[in-house]
C-alpha cells in the first residue's frame, strides 16, 4: 500500500508509467464531452499524467490545473476540499477525474460545494469516481464499444469469498472509498451532487469508474 504521502507527492514521470488502458479509454470519453461543451476556460482538478490537458489545450483559451501534489507544478497548489474564493465562477468547464474517492466521503458535499463555486453559470463538471464491480467490455457488429458489469464476488472464489463470507470487498488500498464498496452506493454520490446545486445530471457507465457530466444553473 503506498502510504498518503508518497500518494500525493509522485512525479510527473510517474504518473505517466502508470498508464494503463483504463486509463486512456477514460480519457477518451472525458475528451469527447469536454470538447461537446465548447468551453473556453478549464479547469482541472487532479493534474496527474497531464494527458487530458495536452488533449484540450490548444482547444481551450485557458486550462488551469489544481492539485495537492506541489511536484506536479500546478497553477493552484490546493486541497480539493477547501474553496479558493478568487477563482469564484471563473471557468467554463472543470473536470476531476478519479478523485473524489481520495477523501473521506463525509467530505464530499464540502468538495462539491467548493468545485461548484468555480464554475460559471452554465457551466460543466465532468467528474469520474470508480465504482467496484466486474466489467465487461465487447464491441457490436458496428464497431461501438459497451460494457456490461456485474456487482463483485461472483467470477472468482477469491472474490467471493471476500465478499460473502469476510462480508468485505476489496477496494485500491489508496482510496477512502469507492462505489459499490459494501458501504457506498451510487445513489449516495448522486444524492450528494443534487445537494450541491448541479442540475442536467447525466451519468455513463463506463470500465472501472461512472462518469458524471453535471451543470451549474
Amino acid at each position: 500500500m503506498m502510504q498518503a504521502q508518497e500518494q500525493f507527492s509522485c512525479s510527473l514521470r510517474e504518473h505517466v508509467d502508470k498508464l494503463d488502458f483504463l486509463n486512456w479509454y477514460r480519457f477518451f470519453f472525458i475528451f469527447k464531452a469536454a470538447l461537446a461543451a465548447r468551453p473556453e476556460t478549464v479547469l482541472e482538478i487532479g493534474a496527474g499524467s497531464g494527458v487530458v490537458k495536452s488533449c484540450l489545450l490548444p482547444h481551450v483559451k485557458e486550462y488551469r490545473t489544481m492539485d495537492v501534489n506541489k511536484n506536479l507544478a500546478p497553477d493552484f497548489l490546493q486541497d480539493v476540499r477547501e474553496a479558493r474564493p478568487e477563482l469564484d465562477g471563473k471557468f467554463d468547464l472543470v473536470i476531476i477525474a478519479d478523485v473524489l474517492e481520495h477523501i473521506p466521503f463525509a467530505d464530499l458535499p464540502r468538495a462539491l460545494e467548493a468545485i461548484r463555486s468555480y464554475l460559471k453559470p452554465g457551466g460543466t463538471l465532468l467528474a469520474t469516481i470508480p465504482h467496484r464491480r466486474s466489467y465487461f467490455l465487447f464491441m457490436t457488429p458496428n464497431y461501438v464499444p459497451r460494457v456490461a458489469a456485474v456487482p463483485t464476488g461472483f467470477l472468482s472464489f477469491g472474490s467471493f469469498y471476500r465478499r460473502f463470507i469476510k462480508r468485505k470487498i476489496w477496494i485500491d488500498p489508496d482510496h477512502c472509498w469507492e462505489i459499490g464498496d459494501g458501504h457506498i452506493k451510487r445513489g449516495d454520490v448522486e444524492n450528494a451532487i443534487d445537494a450541491a446545486g448541479f442540475t442536467a445530471r447525466s451519468r455513463k457507465s463506463l470500465l472501472y469508474v461512472d462518469f458524471w457530466i453535471v451543470k451549474k444553473p
